[in-house]
């Protein structure tokens, strides 16, 4: 079905791909970065909320694809050797580093980034895992308001 629809035989999609395996992996596994404002680092002259929603919006897009991903391989029977990059643990680290950027510069209160960066990820990936379970298709009006509710908890206003 993939190779009429893509207009190849078959044998030219495997010799492409390799295996029906490898086809999967490359159909359910997100393809290179989409982790820029995090990358991009603390913004000045930017609310640094604004700024760490839009961080936690992308990791919430990228976490919501591996992990759909990722349980649907696993539930056909294929395991999945290595995450794509950045893996999860990855993202934890360089949204530590972005929290103690934010610090560093007097625009957040953080008593320990890396616990903070545990919850915030841990908390996105819970509630995919949750939904795919629970075969629940979420909006992106739903996860923004969502990251909202998350950043008012975590970091009440002063």
């Amino acid at each position: 079905m993939v190779a009429k629809k893509l207009g190849v035989s078959t044998a030219t999609l495997f010799q492409r791909t390799g295996s029906k395996q490898q086809l999967m992996l490359m159909a359910l596994q997100p393809e290179g970065t989409v982790i820029t404002e995090l990358e991009r680092g603390v913004q000045p002259g930017v609310a640094v909320r604004e700024q760490l929603s839009q961080v936690l919006i992308e990791l919430n897009e990228y976490l919501g694809t591996i992990i759909g991903g990722s349980i649907t391989l696993r539930a056909a029977g294929i395991e999945v050797e290595e995450l794509p990059e950045p893996t999860p643990q990855r993202l934890r680290l360089l949204l530590t580093q972005w929290l103690v950027q934010a610090t560093s510069a007097g625009l957040l209160v953080v008593i320990d980034p890396r616990t903070t960066a545990d919850i915030l990820i841990g908390t996105l990936e819970s509630r995919h895992i949750h939904a795919y379970m629970q075969q629940e298709q979420l909006s992106s009006k739903q996860h923004r308001e969502y990251i909202q509710a998350m950043l008012d908890v975590v970091f009440p206003a002063r």
